[in-house]
């Protein structure tokens, strides 16, 4: 059989033609028995490509070298090329039945609201490259000023989710991988870092004294004498504290998402599904001794009620709850308005970093680790699904004691 030639005349190997327009084009059928085209405006690598065309990224040859590489190894680059980035994740998340609740509605909320309408979002699976998933992170960064934590949330989706099509043998490898290296500044870059003990004191001691912010000082001392997480904190009730034996209930937490089309509070299990109980120490049951003593007749007097929950510890001036959002404002302004006073010299003390709930959950986990407590009952205490999130504290506060006693005492060479 007479071999077809190019315009070059370079014979052309079975399934290669030139279309009239000079482009070239290789049709084959996958493994799954589908019929597929590809095309190229270059036959071989050093071919230069047509001054007004668009530069082809690879060679009909080249690609015709990684189809062969594919089937070989089982990839099914066929459905790669057909699903979207934002199909994949629906697919992931779908799989994930073992999920926290919470959690998987968090990761369908930021997938809605910023990957399906993006560029990324809408591309196939395939022509997806590491430069793409570090665009979209410098966009949310630079663009979306979103805090490095909160990134690192899309890293959580969308890591797994390429994973898994790495799994099915639809891609070759994970385009995700070390996407966050350049976020990170030390092991503990995700989260926000503690608040020293001069920072912490600093700022229970300003709050307790201000006019406008002490409000706020019974939640803000519960949630660094307790490291619970905001949902925890929001939702708890009376009925979850147990004054007689000094005890906390985690058995619920309280929600402030989209849920059945309408943005409310509901409540859910605790994270990771698992119910805790917390010792509670002194100073924390003074507070909420004093706390109950003010406002504990409004709580139970009042019939606001979330899924069956009610008689809620903390509530705001309408006597409904909190949502985290609103907090996470009234932080930044209680920071703010502490580090003015200390600018203008009223306060002579330490400037504060900003911070979060998360950061007071931090700062009591790294407390804890600090004063010496057992790892295993700070997990418990802290509800982390496995230790190694504890140990991440854990070792980083060991090492700073480490680093205090060895500047404390004299040089091994001081003889």
């Amino acid at each position: 059989m007479k071999s077809k030639k190019d315009t070059k005349g370079r014979n052309l190997k079975l399934g290669e033609d030139q279309l009239k327009s000079g482009r070239y084009r290789y049709r084959y059928t996958d493994c799954t028995g589908k019929r597929i085209a590809i095309y190229s405006w270059r036959l071989v690598k050093t071919d230069k490509n047509p001054s007004e065309k668009r530069k082809s990224a690879l060679s009909l040859r080249e690609m015709i070298k990684n189809i062969e590489k594919d089937k070989d190894d089982g990839i099914l680059t066929y459905e790669a090329q057909t699903i979207t980035v934002y199909q994949l994740i629906r697919r992931y998340l779908k799989s994930k039945v073992t999920l926290a609740n919470s959690t998987l509605q968090n990761y369908i909320h930021l997938t809605e609201k910023n990957i399906r309408p993006h560029n990324l979002g809408q591309m196939k699976v395939s022509n997806v490259k590491k430069s793409d998933i570090k665009n979209f992170f410098s966009y949310l960064y630079t663009e979306r000023h979103f805090a490095v934590s909160t990134i690192q949330l899309y890293q959580n989706i969308f890591f797994p989710a390429f994973q898994m099509a790495v799994d099915d043998d639809l891609i070759r490898k994970n385009p995700c991988k070390d996407c966050m290296k350049e976020y990170i500044r030390g092991g503990l870059s995700t989260t926000k870092y503690p608040l020293t003990r001069a920072e912490e004191a600093a700022l229970l001691k300003f709050v307790k004294d201000d006019t406008i912010y002490s409000v706020y000082y019974p939640m803000i001392a519960f949630m660094l004498g307790t490291g619970c997480r905001i949902g925890e904190v929001i939702g708890l009730t009376w009925d979850d504290i147990d004054f007689e034996n000094a005890t906390l209930s985690i058995n619920h937490q309280i929600i402030y998402k989209k849920k059945n089309g309408k943005i409310r509070h509901y409540a859910s299990a605790p994270k990771n599904g698992t119910s805790r109980i917390i010792p509670l120490s002194d100073d924390v049951l003074d507070i909420l001794l004093l706390y109950k003593q003010r406002t504990y007749f409004m709580s139970i007097t009042n019939d606001y009620e979330v899924d069956g929950y009610s008689n809620f510890v903390f509530l705001n001036q309408n006597m409904t709850l909190y949502t985290p959002n609103t907090l996470t404002r009234a932080f930044h302004n209680i920071r703010n308005a502490y580090n003015r006073f200390v600018e203008d010299g009223e306060i002579k003390d330490v400037l504060l970093p900003d911070f979060t709930a998360h950061t007071f959950r931090h700062t009591f986990c790294t407390r804890m680790a600090e004063n010496g407590m057992d790892i295993k009952v700070l997990q418990e205490i802290m509800g982390h699904k496995t230790i190694a999130v504890t140990m991440q504290v854990y070792n980083h506060a060991l090492f700073e004691r480490k680093q205090s006693e060895v500047a404390r005492i004299p040089s091994a060479l001081a003889v």
